[in-house]
Order: structure tokens, then C-alpha cells, then sequence
């Protein structure tokens, strides 16, 4: 069973220049079971997000999940970052002090302090997989960012079966290993077609593109 700490990350949230929105619209499943979604819209240099997920233990509740995030950057460094998180019985509030010359956030009014130009985990961007460190949008946390790039696999995305091009992503927290997701492109657009997450206690959490 999933405990309260298993789903994050998330998956969570940056910034990237598009002239146009991009909506992304995931269900999202936990060892093949429906838990909630996690939505995405980035227009132009702002992105904003929000998740819900909900398992039950047959019909009691056992875990919530409720974020929501909205991130500004400018010239390929984020200048804005605000997040309002549940996840279980812990509250996050992130907000942003400062963008230069250093990035500093206010999460739960403990002040934190990052280098200038940071990115938080772009999943819909395929230049992510270039990324080399990520802020958590959720606690602030820096993370060291390791990518390989697995060759392509087939998948089923939108009722169509794609051969992806697959990358596997290791983050990094303290030395130790935090995240492991794997990732899918589409081989012409490089759009983000799907993700996988290797949470705690052998559980999977899932992202199917709407």
C-alpha cells in the first residue's frame, strides 16, 4: 500500500518559452489504478498546475495528494515560483522572495536560498533531458539531475501506438538517490507523451496522456 510520502515530485513544474499554450492533461494511475490527475498549461513564459490524487484502502481514504503552481521564467532561468501543496498530513506554501543575484524562496516561512537561474523538473520540455539540476516545486529542494537516453520503445498514447524515444532520469538529493522516472517523447514533435515514477514500497505511479 502507497504511503503518504510516495507521489510527488513531482512531478512537478517549470517554465519554457512557447508562443503558444500547451495544455497536458494526465490521468494519473497507481499500479494501474485510477488516483486522480495532474494537469499542466504552459503559454508563452508561465506555466501553471495543478494535481489530485486520492487512494483508498478499499473504500477508506488512506492518502491525499493536492497541489497547485504557477512558475514565470525569463530567458531560460525561472524569475517566479508559487506553490500551495497537501500531501497527506503535511502543508507546503512556496513562494518566491528574490530571482537575482540569487533565487531565494520562502517555503513554510523558512527561507531558502538557490543560485540564479534555476529550472524546476520541465517534463514537457524535451531540453529537460539536458537539465542538469531541478528544483522541487513543492519544497524547494535542489536535486542533481542524471539522464540516459534509452533508445525507443513502443507505447500506447491517445489510441495510437508511438515508438517513443525513452529517457530514464535519476535525481538526486544529498547524495542519495530521490527520483526515479522514466520518460517518453514522440520521435518527430518531441512532445512528452508519458512518464513513470518508482515510488516507495515497490509502487509505480503512472502518467497517461488525455
Amino acid at each position: 500500500m502507497a504511503s503518504k510520502k510516495i507521489l510527488i515530485s513531482l512531478l512537478l513544474i517549470a517554465s519554457s518559452s512557447f508562443a503558444i499554450a500547451k495544455e497536458f492533461n494526465f490521468k494519473v494511475l497507481l499500479n494501474d489504478k485510477d488516483i486522480g490527475h495532474h494537469r499542466f498549461s504552459v503559454e508563452d513564459q508561465t506555466v501553471n498546475s495543478d494535481a489530485a490524487f486520492d487512494v483508498k484502502l478499499w473504500i477508506i481514504p488512506a492518502y491525499k495528494y493536492r497541489h497547485k503552481a504557477t512558475e514565470t521564467n525569463l530567458n531560460g532561468c525561472l524569475t517566479s515560483l508559487h506553490s500551495e501543496t497537501q500531501d497527506g498530513a503535511d502543508n507546503f506554501a512556496l513562494k518566491t522572495i528574490e530571482a537575482t543575484p540569487n533565487f531565494k524562496i520562502l517555503v513554510n516561512q523558512k527561507e531558502i536560498t538557490h543560485p540564479s537561474c534555476m529550472q524546476t523538473f520541465r517534463y514537457w520540455d524535451i531540453n529537460f533531458t539536458q537539465q542538469k539540476t531541478a528544483i522541487n516545486p513543492q519544497d524547494g529542494k535542489l536535486f542533481t539531475l542524471n539522464f540516459t537516453h534509452d533508445g525507443t520503445e513502443p507505447i500506447n498514447s491517445l489510441g495510437k501506438s508511438i515508438r517513443a524515444n525513452k529517457y530514464t532520469l535519476k535525481a538526486l538529493g544529498d547524495q542519495d538517490e530521490k527520483f526515479h522516472i522514466e520518460l517518453w517523447y514522440h520521435p518527430e514533435t518531441q512532445a512528452w507523451l508519458q512518464l513513470k515514477s518508482y515510488v516507495k514500497d515497490d509502487n509505480v505511479l503512472t502518467y497517461i496522456l488525455q
